[in-house]
């Protein structure tokens, strides 16, 4: 190490010290605190990515710091029927929508649905508006058996129990 290089054992240290965080509802929180400001959030949500070792960062210019990941790094605040008939649209917490990958939702143990997004890359957690809003396209199928489907384009696709 040359001198006026940093220490990387410092610098693992200080990334994995950053205070950020995402909570189960899918906010960006510093120490607790939600974070509000929307420059700061767009620039948050478009620098969040998985590293090697399955833990998420945000990379702004040379700086890296580790962001602590309750369940999801996602979460799912809505849904909107396709017009067309297809899979449902998924409105996430980085702003952005994409259609559901129906073979991919469940529903936990806790009555929490989740389902992968962003090519099957991660995992979201839906949240009560989420809830809400997928809960108007399922339906208890066969009727009264305690189970649910999502129908999309005539297709019947079961919410698997994790």
């Amino acid at each position: 190490m040359s001198e006026g290089s940093p220490d990387p054992a410092a610098l693992e240290l200080l990334r994995s010290r950053s205070g950020l965080s995402i909570d189960a509802e899918g906010r960006f929180l510093h120490r607790g605190e939600p974070i509000t400001h929307a420059r700061t959030l767009e620039v948050l949500w478009r620098s969040l990515a998985r590293t090697a070792d399955g833990r998420y960062e945000v990379a702004i210019g040379r700086e890296r710091a580790y962001v602590q990941v309750d369940e999801a790094p996602y979460a799912v605040r809505g849904a909107t029927e396709d017009p067309r008939g297809g899979a449902p649209l998924l409105h996430l917490s980085d702003g952005t929508a994409e259609p559901l990958d129906p073979a991919t939702l469940s529903l936990g143990a806790d009555g929490v649905l989740r389902c992968a997004v962003k090519g099957g890359a991660h995992r979201a957690r839906f949240t009560r508006a989420g809830h809400v809003s997928l809960g108007l396209l399922l339906r208890e199928d066969p009727p009264g058996s305690g189970d649910y489907a999502l129908f999309v384009n005539g297709t019947r696709w079961p919410v698997t129990v994790s």
